[in-house]
């Protein structure tokens, strides 16, 4: 299979060299966990590799996402103005015409700057905006078939407990998807340590244990590290 590199320093060793191409993945977490960091770092990483990529956020202005990924030492806008990323806000009264439109002011985006990869930030956003169940699954349904269509590789981020027993609001995206990592963010007596686990990964025989991960200049994975180890007492 065609891998796509994740751009998560560790993560391809994983998963077999990095994700399917033309993949849906879901990644899930609780607050603090690393979603957006780990969202744009995949696309960052594969804009500096010759791979253009949409950021699609339907909560936060694009401004403080340059801002906040600024402190990562990536520079956001050199590669919007070189045309290899760009970040496109939804307003959420505009969401839902967005979903009914199959997705077409992404598709235009994505066509015009020749993108291979594309974040949804956050699916939970259209899965709360639909009441009955049968639609909410229909909606996401047609969201990965839309991705599939428009030949990228995508992110879905959706925000979970960080003790989940569903890894979506609705517990309905992790079974549709072809990838689901989780990031947590646990509380370990007075400290917190963040560890990843590839919960799913379709066509790939991947590593299941929990592995622990800094966040510095993006997400890095420390493989060697016990997950407790370091922390202090109780």
């Amino acid at each position: 299979m065609d891998r796509i590199k994740s751009g998560v320093e560790g993560l391809d060793g994983m998963i077999e060299g990095g994700f399917v191409k033309n993949s849906s993945v879901l990644i899930g977490g609780g607050c603090g966990s690393g979603k957006s960091t780990f969202a744009m770092q995949f696309i960052y990483n594969g804009a500096l590799a010759g791979e253009p990529g949409v950021y699609v956020s339907f909560e936060e202005e694009p401004e403080q996402i340059r801002t906040n990924m600024a402190g990562m030492g990536w520079d956001i806008e050199k590669l919007e103005k070189e045309k290899k990323i760009q970040i496109l806000q939804v307003q959420p009264e505009d969401v839902m015409h967005i979903v009914k439109q199959e997705y077409g002011l992404i598709s235009d985006a994505i066509q015009d700057l020749g993108a291979k990869r594309v974040v949804i930030d956050s699916v939970t956003s259209i899965e709360m905006l639909i009441q009955h169940e049968y639609e909410r699954r229909q909606s996401i349904l047609k969201l990965l078939k839309w991705l599939r269509k428009v030949d990228c590789t995508g992110i879905l981020i959706a925000e979970s407990e960080q003790d989940p027993i569903h890894y979506s609001r609705y517990g309905i995206l992790e079974f549709v998807v072809d990838g689901v990592i989780v990031l947590y963010n646990i509380r370990r007596g007075k400290s917190r340590v963040r560890a990843l686990e590839v919960l799913k990964m379709r066509g790939t025989n991947h590593h299941t244990n929990l592995v622990p991960y800094i966040i510095e200049q993006g997400i890095t994975l420390k493989p060697t590290q016990p997950i407790f180890g370091a922390l202090g007492g109780e």
